[in-house]
This record gives structure tokens, sequence and C-alpha cells, in this order.
């Protein structure tokens, strides 16, 4: 599955054989009837798959879900989408499923009619199998005897196990001997008693273990020395990890359980430590949980009861306890102190591997930066490289490409070195291939401020073109900086005069100021310089109202230069700066503004229309969980789902 592919541009619709359970607990389980999956959804998920119902695109369904004001948290969201397609629950228009063949099963069972007998029989069974002495296998005949005990409990609770799914409205799959098995035993596939009633699910549950315990139990009663292997299948089957189901008879709580989409994560943002660190806690708060590791310590001091009653050891006298007591504490409370902090050091190590990359990468950057640059040695093919890497040149066809780099010579200057060749009226063009350059305006006051920065990729010395409106710049270095250079007439002769405006403006403008700031810096490449094109420069005179109160909002904005006011009911609130955003929140809620923004001085902005905002965020996953992100904690809640009359954005 290509989750970008499935994500951005796949067309999807809900299978055509689709059932769903009752909802129990919060949650309710949504099977494909013919290829024999399931996906446990809450009601709200539900309601999100049900977009379509009709074929749609994700992001389609995305901005349908923003409008009508029932978006899930993003994560949660995309992670259901692919949890769906892989249940076969979301399809491809017209795509043929294999279908699972259903056995007929003729025999069925009403849940309620077994329930209490099977809980009799299951309790009478473990109070004779660790009532009585078991014995440890003294004999072939008795070892063959034992085992063919527990094959035999194992096929019967099988074989009730499937009319009790049969009896509850379930459907039955492969019945079929297990003869690679130890011991070799009769088996159905009674998977779909997922989506029948808790009382049935219990019933399934306790049918195995309750005809087991009852042939351990009797074994250990009349022939001990018969009872080791029934004795064993019991403790097996009654274990508490590692596939063991006992343990889902007990519940404490009727808290909403984990839906699939929201642990056990395929959408790769969401297997970040936070969401398990989430997960876990959210997990630890839930009664049953507590209510599961309970088990566990009852099952161990089970098995340490079983054991010492097998080698003489009684483990109920005083003695026994006496002499091990301690120990057994310690090595129970030595194994849940061992997995806390084996998870703790397996988390810690993910989350110190991904940082010290991010602090390799910056530091061999930086080394390369102020270091290395007198070792970059740029003979043409290294030239014609990096003038492909270029945003802007290459979009010129390849002859032009190849002749920039030909005609390029490499030029190095120091840091902190003014550059006059480049501005305000630039007499050469530059593409900067190691190194950080600023970019100056000269203020009214006489104050030079900096309003860009340009760094490996970036060309100067075109932006009186890029910016005819603003074309006094000061262009000076901020570390040592190696260019490939030519004549600002050759540039204009060999590559401008083939580039429309908008162009220039878009790589020498834009997407520099949009690769620098905090929003942007863990989208895709490519999503930036789709941002950079949709996006429209617009000046606001010192006071202009940009963003009005009370106000639907149709429009999303960047501060691109100086700084802005940010006011509610006439009361400054806040002052914010190049690189900051708002009006996102409104977009994403659909709903009115709280505040003003104004411009504090002559302001420039950055801004997209909400059409193509929300075309845009649907388009790019990457940049909805990071605005899902910014946005809640600008509210200091999240900001999906939606609260019943939360539709004010502060």
């Amino acid at each position: 599955m290509d989750t970008y592919l499935t994500l951005s541009a796949q067309s999807l619709t809900l299978a055509p054989n689709l059932q769903h359970s009752e909802s129990v607990h919060g949650l309710r389980v949504v099977k494909n009837a013919s290829a024999k999956t399931y996906l446990r959804v809450t009601s709200a998920q539900w309601r999100l798959l049900e977009l379509f119902s009709t074929p749609s695109t994700v992001p389609a369904a995305l901005s349908q879900a923003l409008d009508e004001r029932v978006c899930l948290p993003l994560g949660e969201f995309y992670e259901l989408i692919l949890k769906a397609v892989r249940a076969h629950i979301l399809v491809e228009p017209g795509a043929l499923i294999p279908s699972t063949p259903v056995y007929a099963w003729r025999v069925g069972i009403r849940p309620r009619h077994v329930i209490r007998p099977l809980a009799g029989l299951l309790i009478t069974g473990i109070v004779l199998a660790f009532a009585f002495q078991p014995l440890l296998p003294v004999s072939v005949v008795g070892d063959l005897v034992g085992l063919l005990t527990v094959s035999a409990a194992l096929s019967l609770g099988a074989v009730l196990a499937a009319c009790i799914v049969r009896g509850g409205g379930g459907e039955l799959y492969r019945p079929r001997w297990l003869w690679w098995r130890l011991p070799p035993h009769f088996e159905v596939d009674t998977g779909d008693v997922i989506m029948l009633s808790t009382q049935a699910k219990q019933a399934v549950v306790m049918a195995r273990t309750a005809i087991l315990a009852t042939a351990a139990g009797i074994m250990t009663w009349q022939k001990p020395e018969w009872s080791f292997f029934p004795l064993l299948a019991l403790i097996i089957n009654l274990r508490p990890i590692v596939g063991g189901r006992f343990y889902t008879l007990f519940r404490f709580s009727h808290k909403v359980r984990l839906s699939d989409a929201e642990h056990s994560y395929l959408f790769l943002p969401n297997q970040r430590p936070q969401n398990r660190w989430r997960t876990l806690g959210r997990a630890l708060r839930h009664p049953d949980t507590w209510a599961r590791v309970t088990y566990g310590v009852i099952w161990t001091l089970a098995l340490i009861y079983a054991g010492g009653r097998l080698t003489d050891t009684p483990p109920w006298t005083f003695g026994f306890w006496e002499t091990n007591g301690v120990r057994i504490a310690i090595a129970i409370s030595a194994s849940l102190a061992a997995l806390g902090i084996g998870y703790m050091a397996w988390e810690s190590y993910y989350f110190l591997r991904r940082h010290a990359r991010t602090v390799r990468r910056g530091f061999r950057l930086w080394k390369t930066r102020w270091f290395g640059e007198k070792n970059l040695v740029l003979l043409e093919g290294a030239r014609l490289k990096a003038v492909i890497d270029s945003p802007l040149f290459r979009t010129l066809p390849p002859p032009e490409r190849q002749q920039l780099a030909r005609v390029m010579q490499t030029t190095r200057h120091g840091a902190w070195r003014a550059l006059p060749d480049y501005g305000p009226v630039p007499t050469k063009v530059s593409l900067i291939v190691s190194g950080r350059i600023g970019l100056y305006r000269r203020l009214p006051s006489g104050h030079v401020h900096r309003v860009q920065v340009l760094n490996e990729g970036d060309v100067v010395g075109l932006h009186d073109l890029a910016d005819p409106k603003h074309p006094d710049y000061l262009v000076r270095t901020l570390s040592p900086v190696t260019l490939l250079t030519l004549d600002r007439t050759a540039a204009e002769e060999i590559a401008t005069q083939r580039m429309l405006r908008t162009t220039l403006t878009n790589t020498i403008l834009k997407l520099p100021f949009l690769r620098r700031i905090s929003l942007c810096k863990n989208w895709h490449i490519q999503a930036i310089e789709r941002f950079a094109h949709l996006s429209t420069i617009t000046d606001f005179a010192d006071g202009g109202v940009i963003f009005p109160e009370d106000q639907f909002n149709q429009e999303f904005f960047i501060i691109f230069e100086r700084d802005a006011l940010v006011s509610r009911n006439t009361r400054r609130v806040a002052v914010i700066h190049a690189g900051d955003f708002f009006g996102e929140i409104g977009l994403l809620q659909n709903s009115t503004s709280n505040a003003r923004v104004s411009a504090k001085q002559a302001t420039r902005c950055l801004s997209i229309s909400r059409v193509e905002f929300l075309r845009f965020v649907t388009h790019n996953y990457t940049v909805a969980l990071e605005l899902e992100r910014v946005s809640s904690k600008r509210l200091g809640r999240p900001i999906f789902p939606l609260e019943k009359g939360n539709f004010r954005a502060t």
C-alpha cells in the first residue's frame, strides 16, 4: 500500500458487502463479509467512513469533514483511512476482493443458555485441579492418555465455541484438524465472534477453558499420574500474555476502549514517541489494564502453586513462604519493573537517535559553511549539478542550464562582508553553493533591518525583478560563502528573459522565506514550492486592517515583512512578527474570528484564499498535521474534534 498515493489521489469507496455490529462500550465492528476482515471504530470514525459512500478521494472527504465540522484529530483520521484500506472496508471503485468461504455449521446454541453452566464447569474444574495433588509423568501410557485427554478437551471446546458463535448469529470459517500441533486437535475459526454481543464473546472464551479445566480437574482428582499434561494445558490456556484471551472475561469499567485507529499505528507520523506515550497513559488510566496486571500476578502465583504441588514442596505452608516468599515477591516486582524500564529505554533510544541525527546534520552543515568552503572544487559537472538543484534555474530548458554552468565563475567571500554588486542596483547574479547571505532594507529612521536570509540553492542579484515594488535591498554575507557568479547582463540574456515574473517572485522571494519559518520547517520542499505559487504578497499601510474581528475568515496570512498588532475588543493583545501566521483556526474550524489584526507599520503579508488553502492543506497531510499541531498549541486544547458550540477561533 502506497501511503502517499492512498492519502492524496486514490479514489476510495465503501466496500459493497459490509456488516457492522451494535455499539458496545463506544465501539462497533465493521466487517467486510466477503474478505472476512474487521475494523473496530467509534461512532465518530464510522461517520467519517460514511463520507466514502460515493467514490471520493481522501482530500475531498477531509474537506467535507472540515466543512461539516465533524473532523477527527488528523493523525487519527489518516490512521483510520489506512486501517480501513488494509481491512478492505475502503476499496477502489470496482475492485475485486477475494471471497473467504463460510462453513455451513448447522448446530447453534444460544449464548445465554450455556454461559452459567460453563461458568460452573470452569470453577469446578479449577478447584479440583488445584485442590488435589497432581503428579509428574511416571509412564509413557500416562503421558499418552494425558495428551489424548487434552486433544479431546480442545476439540470439544472448539466444537462448543463454534456452536455458540453460530447460535449468536455469527459465521464460521475453516474447520480443520491441526495435525502439526501438540497435541493434535480439531479447530474452527471463530473470529466472527467479534461481531457478537459481550455475552457471546464471554461464552466463546469460556467454552474452551471450561472443558479443559473440567478435564484437568477430573484427571487430578481420579488419576493424578495422568494429570500433568491436562494441568499444563490449562495453565497455558489461562496465560495473561502472548495471545491469551481468558483475561477478557474480567471487565471493571465501561469506559470507551481504543479503536483500531488509536493504536498499532500504520501512519508513519503517528509512530512518534509522544503518541505511544499518550496511548500508554490512556491504557494506564483504564481500570481494565490494572485488572489484567492483577490477573497476571494471580496467574503467576497459581503457576508457582502448581509447580510446588508437582515437586512436593507445599506452597501453602508457612515454611515455603518464609523461605521463598521474598524471592517470589522480588521476582514478580522485578519482572514488572524490567518491563517498564525496557519500554522506557527503547523509547529513550528512539528519541535520542532521532535528535542525534538532526544535530549531526546541523553540525556538518555548519562545519562545511565555515571551514569547508575552500575545499569545494566546482568543475563544470559540479556547477551543472548546482544549477539543476536550484529551484529557479531548474525551470530552464537543459541547453540554457548547460550554458549557465559553462559561463558561471566561482567566487568566495568572507563572513560579514557587504556585497554591493548585488543591490540596490545589481550588476551580478550569483547562485549560493555554500554559506548564508542576508538581505537588508533601510528603514525611514535610517536603521538597517534584515528582512530575509538566503541559503544554499538560492539566487541573489535578481531581487529587483522579483520584487519591483520594493527593489532597494542591501546584501551582506552572514558566513563565508561560495558563489557561482555571472554578470547581470549575461544572466538576463540566458535565463531571466525566458522566465515569468511570477516564477522569479515565487522562487527568489517567497521560497527562501517560507523554508526558514517554523510553520514550514517540516513540510516537503514540493509543498513549500506549491504554497509559494498559490500565495500572494499583499501590502498594508500603517494601521490598515489585515484581519477583522467577528467575521468569517476568507484568507490565511503569514507576516512577510515588519510587524502587526493583535487586538480583541479594541484592547491590544500581542505583537506578531515576520514568519508568524494567523487565520488558520477559523479556516479549519469553519468559524468566525475573535481577534483583529492590523499593520503596526507598513506591513507585507503572504495571503492565500480559503478555497486554495483548504485544497492545499487536504492534499498535503504533512502540512495538515503541522497546522493542527500549532493551532492546538495556540488554543490550549486540541483543535479537533470540535465541541458543541465551539465555532469561534481564538
